[in-house]
């Protein structure tokens, strides 16, 4: 045998030991329809290693592949966010190429392929979400048709730094407290990516704001590195003496986490005569908020009657609210029910309070837990018009109608479209729950983590 041929057998050696180990196939070393087979296959199980071989092959029938991934519903968001990765990777010509003439020949993109093209990141794409940002000017919030496509957009645009003074002005117009709340958080959020002064006076004039006050001060944070909290009379005292040549800083969303942690402990806020209200010991702050409540047969007993007592005195207390409030109640067990599901959420006024007290008052346990059908419910029926900011989600077990994994990616989506908050409570579970290798964190507690809420025992 000559040297070349065994050198050349012995890397082909090498190379499949390496497949094999990953768990896509050696055939698909010299077969790129087998590799694209089997990173189809992994995308759909969800095992993201399988995925990686798509760096290497970026043809037309890769893209084709691809675009059928993304439109895959039985494909996990975490797989199409890592498709969207490899395929960011690709080389302009003879791999992105595919995307920019699927663009041209495509009137309007699907959903998923119009989030498929924010989580690439590049630059080429930008005229797709700027020419939506820029199709809202003047626009009246009803005429907003598709809040969360338009977050998509301008979580999109945060992506990069450099942008015209117009174009910033036009992001700081949607955080108007009229519009829908995943429209305001993610121009919000959008704006802490821009490196331009000219976002810094919107940003302070809300850092009071009800729901997108933590929004505004993260995204001051990243181009700042202040942190004045909601104190909104030091924010324009720092505006006035140095805002308008201050050195932007530009930091990343890691930064304003780490910046969290080390941060001491705020003292209490005084005791104000406004509005206040605690749901299980959570501060209800909110605009427009959703209670998914679990009501299945492990809630009998002592869990059902305090849970309908917190619900009396919530009611009680939004009586005190400012009329701008909305709210819907949700059940869920075996089935979904839900106390203004044919008019949606309801106004914060006398014949809503009553009707919800009476539907509070008719609550029983019995049945399943059917968790994922009531997000499903929520996201279908009540968050497309993009204006709940929070949902308070209570539950004493375990979903009887979905792996817990697949509850928990139901809840990041939405969060992710509607930019919306989980508190969770746990009922039954005990609160100082050390979380080790063996005992993780529970099911309601990630999903309070994963959306930015809070998460309480009781």
């Amino acid at each position: 045998m000559g040297m070349n041929v065994f050198f050349h057998r012995a890397a082909q050696a090498v190379v499949a030991g390496c497949l094999l180990f990953s768990g896509m196939p050696a055939s698909g070393l010299d077969d790129p329809a087998a590799t694209l087979r089997s990173v189809a296959r992994a995308a759909r199980e969800g095992k993201l290693d399988g995925i990686e071989p798509l760096k290497a092959v970026h043809d037309s029938k890769a893209g084709d592949a691809v675009v059928r991934m993304i439109e895959d519903k039985k494909v996990p968001d975490a797989a199409k966010q890592r498709i969207a990765g490899m395929v960011a990777q690709w080389p302009a010509k003879g791999g992105l190429d595919h995307f920019t003439f699927y663009l041209r020949s495509h009137d309007r993109l699907s959903d998923e392929m119009f989030r498929f093209y924010a989580e690439l990141g590049r630059a080429e794409f930008k005229p797709l979400f700027l020419g939506m940002i820029a199709s809202l000017k003047g626009k009246l919030a009803a005429e907003i048709k598709e809040p969360a496509r338009v977050a998509v957009a301008l979580r999109a645009l945060g992506r990069f730094p450099d942008f015209t003074d117009d174009v910033v002005a036009q992001i700081a117009s949607l955080l108007d407290e009229k519009l829908p709340h995943a429209v305001r958080a993610s121009a919000a959020d959008a704006l802490g990516g821009i490196k331009s002064r000219r976002a810094l006076p919107a940003l302070v004039a809300l850092v009071k704001d009800t729901t997108i006050g933590e929004a505004a001060q993260r995204s001051l944070f990243r181009l700042t590195g202040q942190d004045f909290g909601e104190d909104s009379s030091k924010w324009a005292a720092w505006l006035k003496g140095q805002g308008s040549q201050a050195e932007l800083k530009m930091l990343g969303l890691a930064d304003w986490e780490t910046h969290l942690k080390a941060k001491p402990a705020a003292a209490p806020p005084p005791k104000k005569k406004e509005f206040s209200a605690r749901f299980y010991g959570v501060e209800v702050k909110t605009r427009h908020c959703l209670f998914v409540l679990d009501c299945s047969g492990s809630m009998e007993g002592e869990r059902i009657t305090h849970l309908k007592e917190e619900m009396v005195n919530l009611l009680a207390a939004f009586e005190g609210k400012p009329k701008t409030l909305r709210f819907a109640i949700i059940l869920f067990h075996t089935e979904v029910e839900g106390c203004f599901t044919a008019r949606g959420l309801m106004p914060n006024d006398a014949e809503s309070l009553k009707r919800a007290s009476k539907y509070v008052d008719r609550i029983v346990a019995g049945g399943g837990t059917a968790m994922m059908s009531a997000l499903q419910f929520v996201a279908a029926k009540l968050l497309p018009g993009g204006d709940v900011d929070t949902i308070y989600l209570l539950s004493d077990g375990a979903p009887t109608d979905a792996a817990p994994e697949d509850v928990l990616a139901a809840a990041r989506k939405i969060h992710d479209d509607f930019q919306v908050k989980f508190h969770t409570i746990g009922i039954g579970e005990s609160e100082g729950l050390v979380v080790t290798q063996d005992r993780p964190p529970t099911l309601l507690d990630q999903i309070a983590k994963a959306t930015g809420g809070t998460y309480v025992a009781r």
